[in-house]
C-alpha cells in the first residue's frame, strides 16, 4: 500500500450511520427496562449484580454440557476470579447453584443452575425478548 493510498485511522474505524436517534434511543430503553426486569427478578435474593446475570446466562446456554465448578469463574468476566470463587460459593451454600463430586475423579465438582433459578431465569428472558421484539415494530 502506497502512502497516499492509506485511509485515516478515523476513516478505518467509523462505521455508516444506518440507525436514527430514535432507534437508538429505543434501544437504550430496551437495555434499561432489561436490567430492571433482572433487579425486578432476582432483587429479592441478593443476586441483582448483572455479574450473576452473565454467569446464569452463560450456564442456561450450557445446560446441556457437564460444566465444572472452576468452569463458571470464567462467566463472570466483569470481577475478578477470587471474587467469582467467593460468589459461585455462595450461591451453591444457598442452593441456588447444585453441586455434585465427579465419580472419576473426587477432585472435580459439577454445578448445574437450580431450579427456582432457572424458572426465574427463563422469565427474564421472556421479558426481554419482550422488550426487543417492541423494536421492529
Amino acid at each position: 500500500m502506497h502512502q497516499t493510498d492509506r485511509q485515516e485511522p478515523a476513516e478505518q474505524d467509523a462505521m455508516p450511520r444506518r440507525y436514527s436517534q430514535t432507534n437508538r434511543r429505543a434501544v437504550a430503553e430496551a437495555i434499561i427496562r432489561m436490567d430492571e426486569s433482572w433487579i425486578a427478578l432476582f432483587g429479592d435474593t441478593g443476586l441483582s449484580d448483572l455479574c450473576y446475570c452473565d454467569l446464569f446466562t452463560h450456564m442456561w446456554l450450557r445446560r446441556d454440557q457437564s460444566l465444572r465448578k472452576t468452569d463458571l469463574y470464567a462467566f463472570m468476566p466483569s470481577i475478578s476470579r477470587r471474587t467469582a470463587v467467593k460468589y459461585v460459593q455462595q450461591l451453591i451454600d444457598q442452593a441456588l447453584l447444585d453441586e455434585s463430586p465427579a465419580e472419576h475423579d473426587r477432585r472435580v465438582r459439577w454445578v448445574t443452575l437450580g431450579t427456582a433459578v432457572a424458572e426465574r431465569l427463563e422469565r427474564f428472558f421472556d421479558q426481554s425478548f419482550e422488550n426487543y421484539s417492541k423494536l421492529r415494530t
